[in-house]
């Protein structure tokens, strides 16, 4: 039959880019789907992204921020040295642990930052966990206690004491990772299978405690502790181990655990809720193959990525950018849970979303250059009611929200590329009646940058492998919700594709989209596009 559409056409999706861009090349950045059961206008929308908003940084450091009346965006950070590395919500929830660069920071709820120790590293991925063991007062041990690894050194910071200094102890091996699991400290030993602990809980002097991830012979490369088990990820396979109270050693195997799905980047590992049950996420590989994204159900793996996804990594895979770098966290916004995927060295960020279970792409965007970046986020931790995130670059402490339109003063740029439009049917030419859009409509600025917001659209009329022209219509300037995103007359071909953005500092959700289109073989029909 041929093609006779008025209605959804598969707007509100995910990123896609199929191997074959011919079969799938949907595109969604800075977009999420929403999915909405209660009997809605449309089951499925697109909402935008959160942008952010500057809490704090660190001497010298700092984003632009947006005000009001802004008529151009700001110029891309100078400041590029200066990461934010890790961040660690402390016990109380009156003070949080912030490494930027080289300095640790103690910050309290109003953001300020007071510096409390120097590490020896000043790039690369900080880890930290609490102790805490208030009270519990045995001999030996040190309550109040953070752990902090940043590859070959650790360090110890007690927060009831401000007490911080350098671990020395010729017993301490090194660590990318470290968890905390009933008053143990458990460390991994960097290109080994090595892992070790103090020798006491609450303790801070290490010995001959050790074990190894031995199920199979490759090393360990993560660890991470979820429902008081400690998870042992290494290169191929994975195992658990629990707290057994052993005399020599207090973590034993837990038999019949071992998965055969390893870990390819060590601080990809994050917790993830699916469907009520907490699991761990990563980025993952096998000795079948590689690059996809892993989340765990009880002792058993699940896939969750796409072929785009893993097409895309082996590609970086090819030209020599390196992956296994990848920084992941996971935060809540409303009913989606989003597991964020950093690839530093390749400059792109993917998001897994567990409510609608589809992949989308969180960018940052250079007006000036027209290039995308990776999102501006490096770590993450809910801090004083709020979704906090530090920079990558700029040393700039951020709240993540939805109420934000821009990254702290550069543009958030939304792309959404729409499946193919195509008459399955007879494979003829169709004709592109009418396209409307339901945005948010009549929420733009009093001035300056989206006082008269625009979303366009651009044309290919070839599979994907051109575009054309942006057309561009309002949405609507502040007060005009009655104002439409429409086109007219879109033009005929055999396999189109729909490209739209926003750039605009407003609103741009998007509740549904009417294509009215027609195939050249449909007889009879209405033409007119209204």
């Amino acid at each position: 039959m041929p093609l006779q559409l008025f209605g959804d056409f598969g707007l509100a999706g995910g990123e896609d880019v199929a191997p074959n861009p011919l079969q799938e090349t949907q595109m969604c950045v800075n977009f999420y789907a929403e999915v909405n059961k209660q009997n809605p206008k449309e089951i499925l929308g697109l909402l935008g992204c959160p942008g952010l908003i500057q809490l704090g940084a660190a001497p010298g450091g700092g984003a632009p921020a947006f005000t009001a009346g802004m008529t151009a965006w700001a110029l891309p950070s100078a400041i590029t040295g200066l990461p934010v590395r890790g961040m660690l919500d402390l016990p109380g929830g009156k003070q949080a642990l912030v490494v930027i660069g080289t300095m640790l920071y103690v910050m309290d709820t109003s953001f300020n930052l007071t510096s409390v120790g120097t590490l020896l590293t000043s790039t690369g991925v900080v880890c930290m966990v609490a102790n805490n063991g208030v009270g519990y007062g045995v001999s030996g041990t040190v309550v109040g206690q953070v752990a902090i690894v940043d590859g070959p050194n650790g360090y110890f910071y007690n927060y009831l004491t401000s007490a911080f200094y350098q671990i020395t102890d010729p017993s301490f091996l090194g660590a990318d990772r470290v968890v905390c699991i009933d008053g143990w400290f458990v460390f991994n030993q960097p290109n080994s299978q090595a892992f070790y602990t103090p020798t006491q809980a609450y303790g801070t002097t290490f010995g001959s405690y050790y074990a190894l991830k031995d199920g199979a012979p490759d090393n360990l490369i993560s660890i991470f502790a979820n429902k008081e088990m400690l998870w042992l990820l290494g290169e191929r396979t994975s195992e658990v181990w629990y707290n057994a109270g052993g005399q020599f050693f207090p973590f034993q195997r837990l038999v019949g655990t071992l998965m055969q799905t390893g870990c390819k980047a060590p601080h990809s590992v994050s917790r993830f809720n699916f469907e009520g049950q907490d699991g761990v996420i990563f980025f993952g590989r096998s000795e079948r193959g590689e690059n996809v994204i892993i989340r765990t159900r009880g002792f058993s793996t699940d896939v969750v990525s796409t072929p785009a996804f893993g097409a895309e990594m082996s590609e970086f895979s090819r030209l020599g950018i390196r992956t296994d770098d990848a920084i992941g966290y996971t935060y809540q916004e409303d009913t989606h849970e989003f597991y964020v995927l950093n690839f530093p060295s390749a400059d792109t960020t993917w998001v897994y979303d567990g409510q609608s279970t589809l992949l989308h792409k969180r960018r940052s965007y250079d007006p000036y250059a027209q290039a995308w970046h990776r999102h501006r986020s490096n770590c993450y931790m809910n801090f004083a009611g709020m979704r906090i995130v530090g920079d990558y670059q700029c040393g700039a402490i951020y709240q993540l929200t939805r109420k934000a339109y821009t990254d702290a003063g550069w543009p958030l740029l939304a792309k959404r590329r729409s499946p193919h439009i195509w008459d399955k049917g007879e494979r003829g030419r169709t004709f592109m009646a009418s396209l409307q859009l339901d945005f948010t409509t009549g929420a733009g600025n009093q001035s300056g940058l989206g006082s008269n917001p625009q979303v366009g659209i651009a044309i290919s009329r070839d599979g994907g492998h051109t575009f054309g022209q942006r057309w561009f219509t309002g949405l609507g300037a502040v007060g005009q919700a009655r104002a439409r995103a429409m086109w007219r007359r879109l033009g005929f071909a055999r396999d189109s594709i729909i490209d739209l953005e926003v750039i605009d500092p407003v609103p741009r959700d998007l509740v549904g989209a009417t294509l009215r289109a027609f195939s050249s073989g449909y007889a009879g029909q209405d033409m007119r596009p209204w």
